[in-house]
């Protein structure tokens, strides 16, 4: 049996200038390689940067199940990037997440991981594919991992400060039972000034044992019940036992006067919904 997979667009590492790097998560390409690969054709006209593809994948099985996914990073940079690879669990310790290294957490995940080469060399303007698997424990609390490109070649600045690594790891979520399940607090709503846009604020707990990725929109009732806008919240990801605050900014200027906000969050073919008033002067 194989996990469902489901794969994230890239976020993107760009360098401010090409000797200066920060650690940073990837950002996935559409293409995936077998190996390296010489980018040819206007590589001089974009700005330097590092990039992992995917950035984010989304496993859906059981226990037991194996899990293989091919990374490839890509470097659009004139530094040549040399990266040892490790897996780590991400776990939730008073409501925030935890990079735990491999086999330290009970029935780690990150300890099954191999992968199908330890260190990788990236030339300026190629790119390099590794292979990864996990295997997941018969039991075990955890949901993700992170498979990371640890960067262990320093690159000096131009200004002759001390060199920088570069570190980019792709987060691959586990969903492996229908126990799902979500705690919301009191919205909370910031008044619109001068220099700030209305604002909807939820914070919402992950009570279950699956990751979660809301998505949200808060409407907007006038006191007679009609409809005078909405918008939509910025998307996260959830993990067990993890707590975020979910914002959205309403663009438009209210009349004074009293309203109500209704937030809609959509996950897992779930829907939760919460109101809460507010008045405008």
């Amino acid at each position: 049996m194989k996990f469902w997979l489901r794969t994230i667009c890239p976020l993107l590492l760009s360098l401010a200038s090409t000797g200066t790097v920060a650690q940073a998560q990837s950002a996935p390409r559409t293409e995936a390689s077998a190996g390296p690969q010489t980018n040819i054709s206007g590589s001089e006209s974009r700005p330097p940067s590092l990039s992992l593809s995917p950035a984010v994948v989304l496993a859906r099985g059981t226990f037991g199940q194996s899990l293989s996914q091919t990374l490839t990073i890509t470097n659009d940079t004139t530094n040549e990037f040399t990266f040892e690879m490790a897996a780590q669990d991400v776990v939730v310790k008073d409501g925030k997440r935890v990079f735990v290294p491999a086999g330290e957490s009970q029935h780690s995940i990150a300890a099954t991981g191999v992968f199908s080469q330890k260190n990788v060399v990236v030339k300026p303007f190629t790119s390099a594919s590794v292979d990864v698997r996990f295997t997941l424990p018969a039991e075990t609390d955890i949901r993700a991992v992170v498979a990371l490109f640890r960067g262990t070649n320093r690159i000096a600045s131009s200004s002759g400060a001390v060199g920088m690594t570069a570190s980019l790891g792709a987060l691959i979520t586990f969903n492996l039972t229908p126990n799902v399940n979500v705690k919301p607090e009191p919205i909370q709503v910031i008044p619109a000034t001068e220099a700030a846009n209305l604002a909807v604020s939820e914070w919402m707990t992950n009570s279950g044992t699956e990751p979660i990725l809301p998505e949200g929109v808060a409407a907007v009732l006038n006191s007679k019940g009609a409809l005078v806008g909405k918008t939509t919240f910025a998307v996260q990801r959830l993990l067990p036992g993890e707590r975020l605050e979910f914002k959205a900014e309403y663009p438009d200027q209210l009349e004074p006067g009293s309203y109500k906000v209704l937030c809609s969050f959509q996950f897992e073919g779930k829907t939760l919904t919460t109101d809460g008033s507010f008045t405008v002067r």
